[in-house]
Parts: C-alpha cells; structure tokens; sequence
C-alpha cells in the first residue's frame, strides 16, 4: 500500500506540473493570436491538444488529491517532521497552490483569446 501512496503522491506533483504546462502554453499561443489572428487555425489542434491534457491533469489532481489528503499525515507531514523539513514542505505547497492559480488564470485568459478570435472569424466571414 506504501508504493501505491509514495506513486500516487509523486503522480499528483507531477499532474500540478501538466496543469500549469499546457495552461501556460495555452495562454502564450493564444498571446500569438494578437498579432497574427490569422494563426487562429493553424493553433487549432494544438489547443485541442492541450485542453485535453490539461483537462486528463485536472482529473488527477482531484482524483489523486483524496487519497494523498487522507494519507498526508503519515506520509509527507510526520516524515518532514522527524527530518526538521516542515518549513520546505510548506513552500512547496505554497507554490504548487500558486502554479494552480497562475495556471487557472492562464487558461481562462487563453480560452477568452480563443473564444473572441472565433467570434471574430464568424461575424467576419
């Protein structure tokens, strides 16, 4: 059962990571669409692309968060005790909340720039 905890936990960091990839990339192509709106079709599959890992990540953040909340004392808080590394374990969540909320701000702003060039595609053509 350790393992599955010690994978889950890593795979979870690691889907935070995902997360805040493709929402940051999706908000620098959609940043390009400024100065060329005309890239809007070429982006295409590759927001498509993104959206879906991005959504596959938020999946597992929420699914693998439950157990890593419920197994957080035994595993990480009390481990980082004894080792005297609370206060890293600390800024660690504090920029992994913080990679969430940047990343949560970078794909509205994205699916925004997307939405309004598609509406400009549509009343344009």
């Amino acid at each position: 059962m350790s393992i599955l905890i010690v994978f889950n936990n890593y795979f979870h960091d690691l889907a935070t990571g995902v997360f805040f990839g493709c929402a940051v990339t999706m908000w620098a192509l959609a940043r390009s669409l400024r100065a060329d709106p005309t890239r809007a079709e070429a982006l295409a599959p590759a927001y498509a692309a993104l959206t879906r890992a991005l959504w596959i990540a938020v999946a597992w953040i929420l699914i693998g968060g439950i157990p890593r909340t419920i197994y957080f004392p035994a595993y990480e808080f009390i481990p980082a005790l004894g080792k005297g590394i609370v206060p890293a374990l600390v800024v660690k969540h504090v920029f992994m909340f913080a990679a969430v909320g940047t990343g949560i701000a970078a794909w509205l702003a994205a699916r925004r720039e997307f939405a309004q060039n598609a509406a400009a595609d549509s009343s344009g053509s």
